[in-house]
């Protein structure tokens, strides 16, 4: 088993002396040079910030370590451990009920979590359940790991329950580039895939896809892979039954308006997105007289201009829920994907989720940047609906598609 806070990528926290270089250099330019410069920005050219002061500091101190730091830097910046996972299982909230959740699971082919099974209070085998979340992290393959979503999906989950749903919600924690460069990642969702509906005992018409950024990225990666015939996991799966994306990276080029406009507003940066793109195919992928070039723009890469086209009738589920925020980077390209989507589907199976004047996965940020809200939610008791209200959102939202959509009755 593996250990609850560390995880699946255990060697996060090693720096060698060229890195502790890089961040004491990304601690000096940020103080020296970007902040000063963001304080001038922010109250000289205010109309170019939506969200207030406290906010925007706080948007702009992670998309500047993003872009300065080097990966293994913003790796050990990043790692999982105990402050993630502890204060929310020795909470008042939680502790009463801390062996019922975040447990681990590690199979041939992949490592996880079992964040809950059908609910905190009373676990049930979530082949019981009327819902089963396989969820992916973002973190641009590279940085992250369910450690840093316990808080999220643990609120997500009490709001489907809210609705009069059991939701049990299985966190993959998949390998990170450069060390894990894709398609690893996509195996490991095809092998946690397989562990829900045959050991399981999932029924994929209970099953939802979800994750956020980079986790959307590998979501629409799988499902594409699933409908090929020739899959790469080499066994034929029946797909899930829903797709729920947050703020999803659909796109490799960076080319679409909202990348230069909402630069100053959202937590990621464009050069970021490059150094993701190196890492996570491997250094030499954008070189340009490299073979694996030609792979920017695969059906499992690229959703917007894949080479050949994504027959997105036959990849995605019975029904897609969508949520992106009008100050990120990554808005225009996901509202062409919904709209290019909805055409070919149909209105009534895709719901797009607009969070105006918000960032980046607002709604996993909040349960990770906000202190107060925490410490107040962690204080009071299971089924206190107060608290993380973007969170809850999206639970009810899911919640809202499965209804409509029809909940098969398969107990």
């Amino acid at each position: 088993m593996m250990d609850r806070q560390r995880g699946n990528n255990p060697d996060l926290g090693h720096l060698r002396f060229v890195d502790y270089v890089g961040l004491l250099y990304c601690v000096f330019r940020i103080l020296v040079w970007e902040l000063p410069l963001f304080l001038l920005t922010f109250f000289i050219r205010r109309t170019e910030f939506s969200a207030g002061f406290v906010t925007a500091l706080h948007y702009f101190l992670v998309r500047k370590t993003g872009q300065f730091l080097t990966t293994p830097g913003l790796r050990w910046l990043t790692r999982p451990g105990s402050e993630h996972v502890n204060p929310v299982l020795t909470s008042r909230r939680y502790g009463p009920y801390h062996d019922n959740i975040y447990q681990t699971v590690a199979r041939n082919g992949f490592k996880g979590f079992w964040v809950m099974q059908s609910s905190v209070q009373s676990p049930k085998p979530p082949a019981s359940s009327d819902l089963t979340i396989l969820y992916l992290h973002g973190g641009g393959y590279m940085s992250l790991s369910p450690a840093h979503y316990s808080l999220f999906l643990l609120r997500l989950g009490e709001a489907i329950i809210e609705q009069g749903m059991s939701v049990s919600i299985f966190a993959l924690d998949y390998s990170l580039a450069p060390e894990h460069v894709f398609p690893t990642q996509l195996e490991e969702t095809a092998a946690a895939y397989e562990y829900l509906v045959n050991e399981e005992d999932v029924p994929p018409e209970k099953i939802l896809l979800a994750g956020d950024s980079a986790g959307g990225h590998l979501a629409l990666s799988f499902l594409v892979d699933l409908a090929n015939p020739h899959s790469s996991s080499g066994k034929a799966l029946p797909e899930p039954r829903g797709l729920a994306l947050m703020s999803p990276w659909l796109s490799l080029h960076n080319e679409f308006p909202s990348f230069k406009a909402n630069e100053r507003r959202d937590v990621l940066s464009p050069p970021f997105l490059g150094r993701v793109v190196r890492e996570f195919l491997g250094h030499d992928a954008a070189a340009r007289d490299s073979p694996m070039r030609s792979r920017l723009n695969s059906p499992y890469l690229e959703f917007l201009t894949p080479e050949p086209a994504i027959e997105w009738d036959t990849v995605l589920p019975s029904w897609v829920w969508v949520s992106a925020g009008t100050d990120e980077i990554f808005f225009d390209s996901v509202k062409t994907w919904v709209g290019m989507v909805a055409d070919r589907l149909g209105q009534g199976r895709v719901t797009f989720a607009v969070g105006p004047e918000k960032a980046h996965v607002w709604q996993w940020l909040e349960t990770l940047t906000d202190e107060v809200m925490k410490k107040d939610f962690l204080g009071r008791d299971v089924g206190d609906r107060r608290g993380f209200e973007a969170t809850a959102a999206a639970g009810r939202a899911i919640a809202r598609q499965v209804r409509d959509h029809g909940q098969p009755d398969l107990r």
